[in-house]
């Protein structure tokens, strides 16, 4: 899928996007937002239509990148959020999971196993499969390496984003997304 080219100067992001990471949108689209978000966190909740809304405005043009990153000191079930959507993305691939991020966030007060499992197997996902992956922790390494990741670049809360590799910082206003996606096309 390629690595995110920074455009311009100053102090920018390099983080490379491949196959295996939550892509929204046209894989070989001109403007990357890579976003490291807490599946508890209420500013990512805010933050996640205003996304939803440039993938529809800037179809093709603008791609979306999931990174995990639960702050996990004040969102007890961020962690395991994370680990139950990457065990539906393995039953359901990237469709599953943006399906199932989409539903973690519109129900953001019920997380939880119950709320997990309900999904999932509203989803027609095989049970066994994914409560053996919620049980094994299979997932964990791959949540703490996003986390990793997004330390190293400077992200210390969420939403914390990246589009370009520009900084982003916060449930920022769509206005403020919009005119940075335009700033990158209009190079």
């Amino acid at each position: 899928v390629g690595q995110v080219v920074p455009s311009g100067g100053g102090s920018v992001a390099n983080i490379e996007v491949t196959s295996a990471d939550h892509i929204w949108g046209n894989p070989n689209a001109a403007v990357t937002i890579i976003e490291f978000s807490d599946f508890e966190c209420p500013f990512c909740s805010r933050f996640h239509p205003t996304l939803q809304q440039a993938l529809s405005d800037y179809d093709g043009d603008v791609r979306w990148v999931y990174k995990h990153f639960p702050l996990t000191q004040i969102h007890p079930q961020a962690f395991p959020a994370a680990e139950a959507s990457e065990c539906v993305t393995e039953q359901a691939g990237n469709d599953g999971f943006w399906e199932f991020a989409d539903a973690l966030f519109e129900n953001q007060a019920s997380l939880g196993t119950e709320l997990y499992e309900s999904l999932a197997s509203e989803m027609g996902l095989n049970m066994t499969q994914f409560r053996s992956c919620m049980e094994s922790n299979k997932y964990r390494e791959k949540v703490q390496a996003d986390q990793t990741l997004g330390s190293r670049n400077g992200v210390s809360g969420t939403p914390g984003a990246f589009v370009n590799g520009q900084p982003l910082r916060g449930a920022v206003p769509y206005e403020q997304v919009k005119a940075m996606i335009d700033l990158e096309l209009a190079k």
